[in-house]
């Protein structure tokens, strides 16, 4: 094993999944980031980039932000070279900037071989977030991070824990292609809500979690509902409505937005078949000139590996 250089995978994730704005996310399998990171002379960061368009300035590279946060805490100067090879598409909704900064920060642990956990490497991945979106959230860097569904409680120290969930749960990710700017759908949001609003969204969040834990999709179904974000950010999104309506007629246990969209998501039984819902999806999207595509995962308990 090369000791000046290791290869891993950091997921993608989806967040804010129902009531859980801000709070509650979940990882994907098999679409992320690959990332190489290599030793190198000097002090330098060198970034390679395959599959999409990514800033090559270290200082506005969240990968290369986050790295430099963690470099600065156990004391190391060195130089890297990281390759971050996308499977997916950055402003997609599925947390394009987590899987950079987490995979950056987790592949540095492991080529320095400083010992920390994993949840002691979130809060650079945070630093690196915070460059993207303004803004310490943890809903894709800790899904990321540790696998599974995670809830966040608090950046500032992180605080955050895993939730079980029924191993036969998958999910449909729907991309039309739109452009949604995470900074203009935050701005959608209301600063403050009424006080009914918010039990009914803690209440949701309650019976979201009970139905994971104790694999009730109809609690799942029943509780996957969002008073604070969704209401607002689906005018974001060409057709949101009859597409929540098809799919949750299909069987769909809960529908809501990932992140900020413009992708969508909805939650199924593991051997259900999808494609004649993601062929009505597909033909409702072209008769509006916009092309839809599809990606069906199970949920990734593993969270951010080493592959090499």
């Amino acid at each position: 094993m090369n000791k000046d250089s290791v290869k891993i995978f950091a997921p993608a994730s989806v967040s804010n999944v129902g009531p859980g704005f801000d709070i509650l996310g979940f990882a994907l399998e098999g679409i992320g980031d690959t990332i190489t990171l290599s030793k190198r002379n000097g002090q330098a960061y060198l970034i390679d980039a395959v599959g999409a368009d990514i800033p090559q300035d270290p200082e506005k590279n969240v990968a290369t932000v986050a790295l430099s946060s963690f470099c600065k805490e156990v004391g190391y100067h060195g130089g890297f070279l990281i390759r971050i090879e996308k499977s997916f598409t950055p402003g997609s909704g599925l947390g394009s900037s987590a899987s950079s900064a987490v995979g950056a920060v987790f592949a540095a642990n492991e080529l320095l071989n400083t010992g920390m956990t994993k949840e002691e490497l979130v809060p650079f991945a945070l630093d690196g977030e915070m460059l993207a979106s303004g803004h310490r959230h943890g809903d894709n860097v800790a899904p990321c991070m540790l696998g599974g569904f995670v809830a966040v409680k608090s950046c500032d120290p992180f605080d955050g824990f895993q939730i079980s969930y029924p191993k036969a749960l998958k999910v449909l990710i729907l991309f039309p292609d739109v452009l949604v700017k995470t900074v203009e759908a935050r701005g959608l949001l209301p600063r403050e809500v009424p006080m009914a609003q918010a039990i009914e969204q803690a209440a949701n969040m309650a019976g979201l979690i009970n139905g994971l834990t104790t694999a009730n999709y109809q609690m799942i179904r029943k509780y996957m509902k969002d008073q604070l974000a969704q209401p607002y950010r689906k005018k974001l999104i060409p057709g949101y409505d009859d597409v929540e309506t098809v799919c949750l007629e299909n069987e769909a246990i809960g529908f809501n937005i990932s992140g900020s969209g413009p992708a969508m998501f909805a939650f199924f039984k593991a051997d259900q078949n999808l494609e004649p819902l993601k062929k009505w999806v597909k033909d409702f999207y072209e008769a509006k000139g916009i092309a839809c595509r599809f990606y069906e995962s199970a949920i990734n308990g593993r969270g951010v590996e080493r592959i090499q």
